[in-house]
């Protein structure tokens, strides 16, 4: 099997969840048999390096991120040798809005009220008082909207930090509270005592595999994880949320694909997802295809496969 790269980096303003501080985002797009995947590991989770990523490809290896980014390749191959878009029929479930903390809090204010947006989800560290105190400001200024407020932690809480987190929270903020996700690191019996204790939903994200109680809401990112093995088991009063891995457009664009397909399956258990990932980064030429408004993700429907395909056509590409 040959598999050609395009090297690629992601720029943000700032800090893109509470364990990365990283502003640049190293990845490589590759291609096998005519098709198009998205490689891009997170070392803050455990993911290898790039280089290392590649080296273990190269060597007839194999990863989590390159098992998918395979798949990836392989799903748009087909669709492109087809000559049909991925999209063709397809719905994608309506999205929350990814709040951004490097960019000016007033025009996303706006942007979320006026267009409509059903609820924001923000990044959450491990100064609780600064967190609420930022949530609540939000919940004074969006007074007279519907809109809903997501927290994810990623885990960097201790369980009394999140007590604090639940016990000094305001009025107007609880009264929007929708889940918190991975607020400390998963214990069954644990989760479960915080959930009744606080009648608050609990998201569960890092440890999703094989666990079926002590959450609310399933998380899933398809281009870091198989979304049908990761739901398998998971109870059917667990609402599901499909998010990107906030990776390259290709990679964005596949996440709501597959999102689209789950939303087929799972039905009125779809909540609002969290693919509109694009604003978190500089624009480039794949980024310029993506938007969206309201919750409702713009994708590149115009090509074959998961589009792009004037921008591709352009790219150079390296034999592994």
């Amino acid at each position: 099997m040959s598999y050609y790269i395009h090297p690629y980096t992601l720029y943000s303003r700032g800090a893109l969840n509470a364990v990365s501080q990283r502003r640049e985002f190293h990845g490589v797009l590759i291609m096998v048999n005519g098709g198009v995947g998205c490689l891009h590991p997170w070392p803050e989770f455990g993911d290898p390096p790039i280089k290392d990523q590649l080296d273990l490809l190269r060597d007839g290896g194999t990863s989590k991120v390159i098992e998918r980014a395979l798949r990836m390749a392989a799903v748009d191959g087909e669709a492109r040798r087809a000559g049909v878009s991925l999209f063709e029929g397809l719905e994608i479930p309506p999205c929350h809005y990814s709040w951004d903390q490097n960019q000016p809090s007033e025009p996303q204010m706006r942007r979320v009220v006026e267009e409509g947006w059903g609820a924001i989800k923000t990044k959450g560290w491990n100064n609780v008082g600064e967190v609420l105190r930022w949530l609540d400001s939000f919940a004074a200024k969006a007074a007279g909207s519907a809109v809903k407020l997501r927290a994810d932690f990623n885990s960097c809480l201790e369980q009394h930090q999140f007590r604090n987190f639940m016990e000094w929270m305001s009025p107007r903020v609880r009264m929007r509270l929708d889940f918190v996700e991975d607020p400390f690191p998963y214990d069954p019996e644990a989760w479960e005592d915080m959930q009744r204790r606080y009648e608050v939903d609990l998201a569960l994200d890092k440890a999703l595999r094989g666990a079926d109680e002590g959450f609310n809401v399933a998380v899933l990112k398809p281009g870091r994880r198989e979304w049908r093995e990761m739901l398998d088991g998971v109870p059917e009063r667990v609402r599901v949320v499909m998010t990107s891995a906030m990776d390259h457009a290709i990679g964005q664009s596949f996440a709501a694909y597959e999102a689209a397909l789950a939303w087929q399956q799972v039905g009125d258990r779809m909540d609002l997802c969290g693919l509109a990932t694009d604003h978190l980064f500089a624009k480039d030429s794949f980024f310029e295809r993506l938007g969206a408004a309201g919750g409702l993700l713009k994708v590149d429907r115009s090509g074959t496969g998961l589009g792009f395909n004037e921008v591709l056509d352009k790219l150079a590409w390296l034999k592994l």
